[in-house]
């Protein structure tokens, strides 16, 4: 703060003052400190804001930016920015009052500590929406700011990376890009690399903002030099936080095509992301681990190879076992996207027991959105052999699947993703037992799938004809037969084809409890 004798010794000289006129002024001088330090306290509670507006603080506050004294200065600036954060029409009135103007054009002149005010109001007006954050760049701020990443002292280079990140969060890429043309990257790549935890989480979360949006300034933060070397190596800093927001940048790099996941693969992530991120306790920051590795999957067969050669499966299972609810979902579509490239790499989340994790995890789950994406994993494992299929129709897959598919809605999301699930795996089964099981209440959709691998199988091997009689499987057919149409009629008496014209008819009539009881014994037909 500005001493009495320094504020007023430039105005006029303290020896032609009268005594009665320094009183004034210094009563003038402590009433604005009172008022604006008011106002910056009274701001910090929601259940004033109205109030403020309505009394017109604005009008009010605007003068005291330019106040002669810096406390004020400061104290005007923060309570400008926790109003303009509370609410978007005095976001709005500080852009119609000009003061953005205002702050930018004060920015290079004034001190360390309102330029970190200034910064605060800026970041309080973008935040709202994509006009709001391009009033903020129209009015100069990104030169401005970019410039104060250069100071030295972290909190102003903070507060200038706060509100770079809240004008690049908005869904309109242009803002991003216009960040990154004016020079953030670079300055921000050094911010990561300060000693200061809070400076490297804020700098890191806004490279993540702006690399999220395209392939082309995800492909700016990747290939500017160390930047994702010293993200990578964040990965296991003391700060939990700051782990969290590196995961969540990598993933927002890794996302778009495979060229940007390779470089996020190639700056060293493991095992730093297994040891220090996947396997930790905090949930945050397991989960934006695994989307990370998930991104990468799901780029191409030759990334997901290399996460597997990581020993990334195991942590991604045991994950998928520990998590409830919609946080199980990265470990999900990681399971799936490695087990869909091909049978190798689906036998080796089989193997790390994946598939009892999913079905498990399909039974308990709650969302629809999340019983869709592991209906899909489960179809990208049974896809591929008869023996995975028979993997998972020892963990009663199917009949899981089922039940999540007569529950859903038609035509939803879920209804598709389990209809493709359970076909893949219906065309993989070698197993009658599980086909069999889908019978008593399966839709006639499923059914015709159903019948045609019953087909197929009864045809390749007959000795499991007569097992598949005394099961009552074929007594079901008969039933279903009665109300069938079309290719699913078709498909029961091709099966009915395969058995003897009597074994058919005696099973039409119903009476299978006798034959099981051992009075008959229709299998010594020469047929068989």
């Amino acid at each position: 703060v500005v001493s009495t004798q320094s504020t007023w010794g430039l105005l006029i000289s303290k020896k032609s003052m009268s005594k009665v006129v320094l009183t004034a002024f210094e009563e003038y001088q402590k009433e604005r400190v009172k008022f604006v330090q008011t106002i910056a306290e009274m701001s910090t509670q929601p259940k004033n804001v109205e109030g403020l507006q309505a009394a017109g603080v604005m009008k009010l506050l605007r003068p005291l930016l330019l106040d002669n004294v810096s406390s004020i200065q400061q104290s005007a600036a923060l309570a400008l920015a926790r109003l303009a954060g509370y609410s978007e029409e005095i976001a709005e009135a500080i852009v119609a009052n000009q003061i953005l103007t205002q702050l930018v054009d004060s920015l290079s002149r004034q001190n360390r500590f309102y330029k970190k005010a200034a910064a605060y109001v800026l970041k309080s007006v973008a935040q709202h929406s994509d006009r709001l954050a391009q009033c903020v760049i129209d009015a100069g701020a990104l030169e401005a700011l970019v410039n104060c990443l250069e100071e030295f002292d972290p909190n102003v280079k903070e507060g200038a990376a706060y509100a770079l990140g809240c004008i690049a969060k908005h869904s309109n890429a242009a803002l991003a890009a216009e960040v990154a043309k004016a020079g953030a990257i670079e300055h921000l790549s050094i911010c990561i690399q300060d000693p200061e935890a809070n400076l490297k989480k804020v700098a890191t979360n806004t490279l993540c903002e702006i690399a999220k949006h395209n392939p082309e300034l995800a492909s700016k933060v990747a290939t500017h030099p160390g930047t994702l070397k010293t993200i990578a190596e964040n990965l296991v800093h003391r700060d939990l936080e700051l782990r969290q927001n590196s995961c969540t940048c990598l993933s927002n790099i890794a996302k778009h095509n495979e060229t940007t996941a390779a470089q996020v693969l190639k700056a060293g992530i493991f095992p730093g992301i297994i040891t220090f991120c996947i396997k930790e306790e905090k949930p945050g920051l397991r989960k934006h681990a695994i989307m990370c590795i998930q991104e990468i999957c799901g780029q191409s067969k030759a990334l997901a190879t290399i996460v597997v050669d990581k020993k990334c499966i195991e942590p991604l299972v045991e994950y998928l076992g520990k998590t409830k609810g919609a946080a199980k979902l990265p470990a999900v579509m990681a399971l799936g996207f490695i087990s869909g490239f091909d049978q190798v790499l689906a036998k080796k989340v089989v193997q790390a027991k994946g598939h009892q994790a999913l079905v498990s995890s399909l039974k308990e789950s709650k969302d629809d959105h999340i019983k869709a994406a592991i209906a899909w994993s489960l179809g990208q494992i049974g896809k591929h052999t008869t023996e995975l299929g028979n993997d998972l129709a020892k963990e009663k897959a199917l009949e899981v699947l089922l039940k999540t598919y007569l529950y859903a809605e038609e035509n939803s999301d879920l209804h598709k993703k389990t209809s493709g699930a359970l076909q893949s795996m219906i065309e993989k089964c070698k197993e009658m037992a599980p086909l069999t099981s889908l019978l008593k209440e399966a839709p006639g959709k499923i059914i015709l799938h159903v019948v045609t691998r019953m087909h197929f199988l009864l045809k390749e091997n007959k000795g499991l004809m007569e097992k598949f009689a005394r099961n009552e499987s074929l007594s079901k057919l008969q039933e279903i037969l009665k109300t069938a149409e079309g290719p699913l009629k078709d498909a029961i008496k091709s099966v009915n084809d395969l058995f003897p014209p009597d074994v058919v008819k005696y099973f039409t009539k119903d009476i299978l409890a006798s034959m099981i009881a051992g009075e008959e014994d229709l299998y010594k037909h020469d047929k068989y």
